[in-house]
């Protein structure tokens, strides 16, 4: 791997970041004792964290074989503004980089209210008292970018344009590279595996495509940019859109939304609609596991958002020449 890639690790949470050490510990599974490995390999979607992060750790481990290692923290929440850190851990967080001599960005949620708003405000104060002009903030909504330019312009040139906010076609496994599907020809004249081309193609286009909404993104003041790995890649032009590019690995989101289904289980009164009432946060304790045949690997639904494990499909992403300048290591689910 001949290009430098910054490696970046992501902890939604204080409690997860105190966990770093045994997240980033390779373990060889062929050491793990049968009778454990059962259990620990079963189709259980509460031991897919554990268990898919044991393979992704050996890619990561190509990237360190390679002169490149963790230089920067993402810390902060972006799928539930109910587990959004307080100051406190975002302040914990911050210094645990500086310890570690890494850069630091503040990740912000999408799908907020006011009351989501005012604590990512309190966050953001917060990390201008400590003097953190260097930081980066992950924008994931709109209202919370409204809220930067009028309260934090100082931020302006240190944004990134979150995943939320950067629209790619997803959940189309139908479209990955190499994959014969069959293609409908009757009456068609078009060469087969033009159409072929032309299909992954469109489904490798993303939002910052169009030239119009990319010279709005750059007034706003982003400068990086932030994606999922998808089975079909991503379309970036010559130039790179004059952005930075991040890509999360090894879990990418295929949905999510305002709702919770995970909270209106245990609240039936609140019709799986967001409130700004406490939570009960079962989503620290329950996963759900949708039956997709498209995916060998299930997905699963923790909280409002449905995740997929993207290590069936990242290996084009780490043996070709990356057309990526960061990448953003999730060891543990995001939420």
């Amino acid at each position: 791997m001949s290009k430098k890639i910054e490696l970046a690790i992501y902890f939604p949470d204080l409690h997860r970041l105190e966990m770093i050490d045994d997240f980033l510990k390779i373990i060889d599974a062929r050491e793990i004792p049968s009778y454990l490995a059962t259990v620990m390999f079963s189709l259980n979607p509460n031991n897919y964290e554990f268990t898919n992060n044991l393979s992704s750790l050996s890619w990561i481990q190509l990237f360190q074989d390679n002169g490149m290692d963790f230089s920067r923290l993402y810390f902060g929440q972006e799928f539930c503004q109910n587990l959004t850190p307080p100051a406190e851990e975002v302040e914990h967080a911050y210094y645990f980089s500086r310890q570690m001599d890494w850069d630091f960005t503040y990740v912000t949620g999408g799908y907020q209210t006011d009351v989501g708003i005012s604590k990512i405000v309190e966050n953001l104060t917060r990390l201008r008292g400590l003097g953190a002009d260097d930081c980066e903030v992950v924008v994931n909504d709109w209202g919370v970018l409204n809220v930067i330019h009028r309260d934090f312009p100082e931020l302006k040139g240190r944004l990134v344009l979150g995943r939320l906010l950067n629209k790619q076609t997803r959940l189309n496994l139908f479209a990955q590279p190499g994959m014969k599907f069959p293609v409908h020809m009757n009456g068609i004249e078009t060469v087969e595996q033009e159409i072929r081309d032309m299909q992954i193609q469109s489904y490798r286009d993303v939002s910052l495509s169009n030239p119009v909404y990319l010279k709005e993104v750059h007034e706003w003041g982003f400068t990086n940019a932030d994606f999922d790995m998808t089975p079909q890649g991503i379309y970036r032009p010559e130039g790179g859109w004059d952005m930075t590019m991040g890509l999360y690995y090894p879990w990418a989101f295929i949905a999510t939304a305002r709702n919770c289904p995970t909270a209106g289980l245990a609240d039936p009164v609140r019709t799986l609609m967001m409130t700004d009432k406490p939570c009960g946060k079962l989503c620290k304790k329950y996963n759900c596991t949708p039956l997709l045949i498209q995916f060998e690997t299930p997905a699963v639904q923790r909280g409002p958002t449905l995740f997929i494990y993207v290590g069936d499909f990242a290996e084009h992403y780490f043996l070709q020449s990356p057309n990526y300048e960061r990448l953003i290591f999730e060891p543990c689910l995001p939420i």
